[in-house]
């Protein structure tokens, strides 16, 4: 019952108390009026008169007697009706202490049905907010940790060879005309690997901020990879990588950035490239069309990793189990799931039955004519 409907019947309440308080006094002045009318009428000392004034004489005592009645009455009805606001008031009381507290696993338990049981649902609702606020802080916090590690980890590596390498020439070491090329040479593909991991960074920093713009448009999706394929194929051949592609279906368009995705499929690559365990590795690409989706598997022969870690492998800076450790910034996949996840599809990781490493692709078909 709602505290509204409480406090109307409340008043009728109060209303009927009155009512019963005048009706009893009445009553009382008449019957105690006429007994004792009666006790001097048998005495033969009764008249009219003297009736009037004992009816008077009541009046007043049954008067404070309604008044008596009528006050106890209503302190009764009052107490009542001020515990049904303040347990509430108590009870939210006691959950604004615990949220300034941070406890905002903290859940208000009421089951009235009234005025207050949409400020307790409120309340509620803003806790879930805040623990979800907090857990994601929290989260956010360990990956700028993570990511403040990772950095100093990957700078750290080509820096302390272009730095052992300077004083190799500065020294005189590198003696003779080869050994001094062969030095600028190793200082100059460090210097290059620095410059990646930068770009690496600064890219992911545009996209985890959504201010990276993209240039989206309709293309044939396995005609654009195709064409990327042979553009990469010799490149990553000389790295030990041989890529095929098995599943071809024909006029499956996609409305997306094709650089960022040539992006992505190069980030794969290098995944399955930096992490062969063969001299040459395979990575085949297959293609189907699902649910107005086109799924694309990317699939290595690699050592793969352990499914507890399989989906964190898109977080930045994260690394699996020592097989594919040490190796690479990490940034690779976390740029390519937001590039993909900017295009309106998904990607996940997943282990082959056989052995080897998968990345699967979903990217939503667009419909229509050019």
């Amino acid at each position: 019952m709602t505290i509204k409907r409480q406090l109307f019947y409340f008043s009728i309440r109060i209303l009927l108390v009155a009512i019963c308080g005048l009706v009893v006094s009445f009553l009382t002045i008449q019957i105690v009026a006429s007994l004792v009318f009666r006790v001097w009428e048998s005495g033969g000392n009764a008249d009219i008169e003297s009736f009037r004034r004992l009816y008077w004489l009541l009046s007043p005592v049954s008067f404070a007697v309604f008044i008596a009645f009528f006050g106890i009455c209503n302190s009764k009805l009052s107490q009542h009706i001020t515990r049904k606001i303040i347990k509430p008031l108590d009870i939210l009381s006691c959950g604004v202490r615990e949220i300034q507290e941070n406890n905002f696993a903290y859940r208000i338990d009421y089951n009235n049905n009234d005025e207050f049981r949409p400020v307790c649902e409120a309340f509620n609702h803003m806790a879930a907010q805040l623990e979800a606020s907090t857990e994601r802080r929290l989260k956010d916090e360990a990956n700028r940790r993570e990511l403040l590690a990772g950095i100093s980890h990957d700078l750290r590596t080509p820096l302390t060879a272009i730095n052992g390498y300077l004083d190799g020439l500065v020294s005189g070491v590198a003696s003779t005309p080869e050994m001094r090329e062969k030095y600028i040479v190793t200082i100059k593909n460090n210097t290059a690997s620095m410059k990646h991991i930068i770009e690496q960074l600064f890219l992911f920093s545009k996209l985890d901020m959504d201010e990276f713009s993209f240039s989206p448009r309709r293309f044939d999706i396995m005609r654009a990879l195709s064409d990327m394929i042979e553009e990469l194929a010799e490149e990553y051949a000389m790295k030990g990588l041989v890529i095929k592609i098995a599943g071809n279906p024909e006029n499956v368009f996609v409305h997306a950035d094709a650089a960022q995705l040539r992006r992505v499929l190069v980030n794969i690559l290098e995944n399955s490239a930096k992490y062969k365990v063969k001299e040459t590795g395979r990575v085949e690409i297959s293609a189907s069309v699902d649910s107005g989706f086109v799924r694309l598997v990317f699939a290595d022969d690699g050592p793969g990793v352990s499914p507890d870690a399989l989906p964190k492998l898109f977080s930045v800076f994260y690394r699996a189990d020592p097989s594919r450790h040490t190796k690479g910034s990490g940034l690779g996949l976390a740029i390519s799931a937001k590039v993909v996840e900017r295009s309106g599809g998904t990607i996940s990781a997943v282990n082959g039955d056989s052995g080897g490493f998968a990345i699967v692709i979903r990217l939503p078909i667009e419909t229509g004519e050019v």
